[in-house]
This record gives structure tokens, sequence and C-alpha cells, in this order.
């Protein structure tokens, strides 16, 4: 038999049980009444029968009994749970953590609302690309924290509006190409990268008024997956984050080249539950405020959706592994499981 295999199928057993704070419960109540029953048998044992009280032999019972039965309950019951909703979801302490860590993406995912009278060109058979055709950079999620999502609820998560009537589009493919985390230096490297090679004339680009210095500039070269984590330019976060306030609520012609600065974008690179509806309201300070994670967990898992990204307006025909979706009831439609995460 292989190990690995075996000690692989334990692990899958404990993180359904302990998923779940009722089926812990279960299981960990089983395990006391059977450590009970292993004090209470040693206690028979080194007794003579003439001496064995009759409080020793039925608590020896019920804790065989209810130990053997607590600990059939919370398997069953984690069982049961995943027969009800077979696809395992992330759970938000773990995409948080992603979000700390960076961890890497292998499929990210691409949702469209629309109004299937309205605009029927959003429609799976007749897009082409995964934004509108003047956007050079598009927003994408990270495949697996949204599956297992009702497709609605996934919408959610990402901070796109839905309306009852309407159909979602999606478009869900393996990652070949550079993906930007959208924190404040993911934004910036993709204001420059955009700016860059546009037609735009330099008093129009944003940083023509927003010079970055020689340090920043090379900084922000530097795409290895590292590099965007937080505490990796923290010296360089509260400029970064300034200048991403800037953008986010100025009025630089390059901004309609990056889709999706909607209210709910955080500098930390995230979709934000409930979100200001006048963000550009509040004082740089407090908007871009970030002293440590530990602080940053305190304040926003409360308020956290799904990590944000922005990769270039690629044209679905020619995305390799591409795997195209149309939901026509998001309430009821679930983000499938396809195998790969």
């Amino acid at each position: 038999m292989d190990l690995s295999a075996f000690f692989e199928a334990v692990r899958d057993v404990l993180s359904l049980v302990l998923g779940s704070s009722s089926t812990a419960i279960l299981s960990a109540v089983g395990l006391v009444l059977l450590l009970l029953t292993g004090v209470m048998a040693y206690i028979a044992v080194k007794s003579k029968p003439e001496e064995l009280s009759t409080f020793v032999k039925v608590a020896l019972f019920v804790c065989l009994v209810g130990g053997l039965l607590f600990s059939a309950a919370g398997p069953a019951l984690a069982l049961f749970y995943v027969s009800q909703n077979p696809i395992q979801t992330k759970k938000v302490d773990q995409a948080f953590d992603d979000l700390i860590n960076n961890n890497r993406v292998n499929y990210v995912m691409r949702l469209i609302a629309f109004d299937p009278i309205e605009r029927p060109e959003l429609g799976i058979d007749q897009l082409e690309r995964l934004g509108p055709p003047k956007q050079v950079y598009s927003f994408v999620a990270n495949y697996n924290e949204l599956v297992g999502l009702s497709v609605k609820s996934a919408l959610e998560k990402i901070g796109s509006s839905y309306q009852p009537g309407q159909h979602v589009s999606a478009v869900i493919f393996p990652l070949r190409t550079r993906l930007y985390p959208a924190n404040a230096r993911g934004l910036l490297q993709v204001i420059n990268d955009v700016e860059a090679n546009s037609t735009l004339e330099a008093k129009e680009k944003f940083f023509a008024n927003a010079a970055l210095s020689p340090e920043e500039l090379e900084d922000l070269k530097d795409f290895g997956i590292r590099t965007y984590r937080v505490d990796e330019f923290k010296n360089h976060y509260p400029r970064y984050c300034q200048l991403a306030h800037d953008f986010f609520c100025g009025k630089a012609l390059s901004r309609d080249f990056v889709g999706g600065l909607y209210p709910d974008w955080h500098p930390l690179g995230f979709s934000q539950k409930d979100p200001p509806p006048k963000p550009c309201n509040i004082p740089v300070k407090e908007f871009c405020a970030f002293s440590d994670w530990k602080q940053a967990r305190s304040d926003w898992l409360g308020k956290f959706w799904s990590r944000a990204f922005l990769i270039k307006n690629l044209e679905i025909k020619r995305i390799p592994g591409r795997i195209l979706a149309s939901f026509e009831e998001p309430d009821r439609n679930v983000i499938p499981d396809i195998g790969a995460r």
C-alpha cells in the first residue's frame, strides 16, 4: 500500500471532521469518552471481581458505548455536510493568509453579469475579450476562492453587482501570462505599462505629475512573486498607496484602460465587503493605514471578500486551456469544480 496515499486520505478525513465546529466537538467528546473507557478498563483489570463496584461497571459500559457513538457521529455528520455541498469552498482565513503571503495562483476566473436582452453581445458565445475593448488590463479573481459558491455569491465576493434576471458569462483558465496582484504596487506597475505603451501625450499621463524616484522605478521593475508581499515593500507602501489613491480618485486619462476600480477595491489588494460609498472622501492617511498584518487582520478580516488581480485584456479564443460557462440562474447555479485548483 502506498503510505503517502494513506496519510493523504487521513489528512482529508481530519480536515473534513475539523472543518466544522459541530463535527469537531462530537469527535472530541468521543475521544474523551474512549480515554475514560481506557481508565475504567485499567481499574477493572487491576481490581478483584468482588471489589469492582457497580459504578465502575456502568461507567465502563457507558463510556465505551458513548465513545464509539460520538466518535462515529463526528465523521458521519461531516460526510452528511459534504453530501449537501460536495464542493469544498475556501475558508476566509485561508484566503486572507494567501493575501498576506501572495501565494501562487494557478487558475483565474472572470465573471460578467449582463442583461441577456439588452446586452446579448456579453453572452459567452459572443464574448471576444475578458473586458471591454478599450481596456488594456481587466480584473480577474482566483478561481480557487470562488469554486463551490453560488454564482451570485461569487459576484458579490469580487465586488460585481447583480440584478435579478441577469445571466452570467464565465471564463476560467490556467495562468500562462503575467498576473498582477491588485495592491498599490501592482496597480502602479499596470499604470506604468499602460502609459508606456499608449498614444497619450506625455503631459496627459498620470506619471507626468506623479514622478517616481529612481529607487521606486527600480523596485517596480521586479515582477517576482515575493515582491508583491506588502512586507517586502513596506517602506514604499505609504508612497505607493498615496499614488494609487490619487489614480483611483483622480481623472487620469489612463484610468479608462484599467478596468474595475470600484469602491470595493482596497490598496492591500482585495475586494471589501460593504465598501464605503465614497472611499475618496476618506483621508489618505486612513485610506492607506497599514502597520502590520496582525493589525490588518483584526481590522479587515471581517470585511475581506477575495483577492483581486489584474491581467492583460486577453482575446478569449487565444487563451490556452480556457473553460467557458454560461449561468442563467446565478442565485441557484454553482461555480463548478473543474478538478484543478
